[in-house]
């Protein structure tokens, strides 16, 4: 390739690069204000938790829905029940296993209402890969920690607004 055909090829990447950066930039959308949660996620009392189609992790069977279990037990926001028609929501917890390039772990938390069996929200973490067992354990709980705190967040109201009232 000869010099005056670099040169050229060099001008025009730079002279793409210049018109382009303003066009990106004008598309670029203002912030958009967040929806509103779902009214039944906010004033549940009464919650199932399910099982999910879950792949073992670390070799251990249902792990994801042990550890949901007990955290959501121990929080004591929920009154847990045994049968999901007897629930204001039914969360359905799973592990996922992706191979986009590499294993990845997924945490899913499902958020149905079980009189419409309506998906109302899902919840996703990102399990750190791991070489060791021991921190492979680390990771996985580390997740759960983000899976329940996302929870809590979503689930908590927003202060109320002067003049207006919280759901019943």
């Amino acid at each position: 390739m000869t010099n005056i055909a670099r040169t050229l090829i060099i001008c025009l990447t730079v002279a793409i690069a210049l018109v382009a950066a303003p066009m990106a930039e004008a598309q670029q959308t203002a912030d958009v204000p967040s929806a509103p949660v779902p009214v039944q996620i906010l004033t549940a009392k009464k919650i199932f938790v399910a099982n999910g189609d879950s792949d073992p992790v670390l070799g251990v069977p249902n792990l994801a829905y042990n550890e949901f279990y007990a955290s959501i037990k121990n929080s004591n926001r929920y009154e847990l029940v045994q049968a999901p028609a007897d629930a204001d929501l039914v969360f359905e917890v799973r592990s996922q296993i992706r191979f986009p390039t590499a294993v990845e772990y997924l945490l899913r938390l499902t958020i149905v209402d079980p009189k419409t069996s309506v998906v109302l929200w899902r919840i996703t973490e990102h399990v750190q890969t791991w070489a060791r067992e021991a921190t492979g354990r680390k990771n996985f709980s580390t997740a759960m920690s983000a899976l329940v705190d996302d929870l809590k967040a979503l689930s908590t109201p927003p202060p109320a607004a002067a003049g207006v009232r919280a759901p019943n």
